[in-house]
């Protein structure tokens, strides 16, 4: 019997999620275009309906996209947990890290608000050289393709949306000290062990101008792996000892990164949040928020 097409598509793995739930495995949800607050859980939330349906040139189409995606993350699973049960004392291996790297490529560029910019780097595929030369396209014989059939590919709408599984390789082909830099990544560890990071349908926040750079675009950031554990990137470590202030401006520019989304186990802690983001749009301040959360960092790195 052939399988049903999937259509509840998760832009944030439910697994990820489970990482910001309360003890009855559901979270707060807060709404920016509604301003309101409701309560939910993994599986219905973070998702679009078909968003990783792919139309062919026939008329038919398929979700083979989404089957590839649930095989990346079954491969990120182990090492994610091993981090997420780990404290400030546990040794991360590099390996970890590494899987983890992997994991927040693909995540990065899978998300609804990058959609669009995918679709144009799909244009630069099948060249000669360039970003994106590993990439080729051959016949039978092993000779290069026609020139009227690369374009034909890459035209379609399949081949640009499932460009977003091609993208992630870019450092690992164009950066040879990509392995280095995961030597500078950092752990935060909340204090009292409790879940004080939230989570937002835009996790990764980029520092400035690496967003949307295919090479660095993790070079320099922050993101939430567990409700008490954030994990921040730069090109220095920072030290292990932060402003107690940190998380709530971890959190603010998790609201502020987001499109519409943002969860957290604890309904009262999303309010005051939600009030001191407010804080900073009744001022026109919004837009310090991230800037002032990287000088931060900067200011406690080694």
């Amino acid at each position: 019997m052939r399988k049903s097409r999937s259509k509840k598509h998760h832009y944030l793995p439910r697994h990820y999620l489970a990482g910001f739930t309360n003890d009855d495995d559901r979270f707060f949800v807060y709404d920016k275009h509604k301003d309101s607050i409701f309560i939910s859980k993994p599986d219905n939330a973070f998702f679009e309906n078909n968003l990783n349906t792919v139309t062919f040139p026939d008329g038919s189409s398929s979700d083979f996209l989404e089957e590839m995606y649930a095989f990346d993350e079954n491969q990120s699973w182990g090492p994610l947990d091993r981090i997420r049960r780990s404290t400030h004392k546990t040794p991360i291996t590099l390996l970890d890290k590494m899987h983890l790297f992997l994991f927040l490529l693909f995540l990065y560029w899978r998300l609804p608000r990058n959609m669009e910019f995918v679709a144009k780097l799909s244009e630069r595929a099948f060249v000669d050289s360039g970003e994106f030369d590993f990439l080729t396209l051959k016949d039978k014989t092993g000779q290069k393709a026609p020139k009227e059939i690369a374009d034909l590919l890459r035209d379609s709408s399949a081949f640009k949306k499932t460009f977003s599984q091609v993208i992630p390789f870019v450092p690992f082909y164009k950066d040879k000290e990509w392995a280095a830099k995961l030597e500078n990544w950092r752990f935060l560890y909340t204090e009292d062990d409790r879940s004080w990071y939230i989570v937002g349908d835009n996790p990764i926040i980029a520092k400035g101008d690496g967003e949307h750079d295919f090479v660095n675009c993790l070079r320099e950031f922050a993101f939430p792996v567990s409700g008490r554990i954030a994990l921040i990137g730069l090109d220095r470590p920072v030290g292990a000892c932060l402003p107690r202030e940190f998380a709530i401006d971890f959190d603010t520019a998790i609201i502020q990164e987001a499109q519409r989304f943002v969860a957290c186990p604890n309904k009262e802690f999303l309010e005051a949040l939600v009030g001191h983001y407010k804080f900073h749009i009744r001022y026109d301040k919004e837009k310090t928020i991230v800037p002032e959360l990287f000088r931060m960092l900067e200011q406690q790195a080694e």
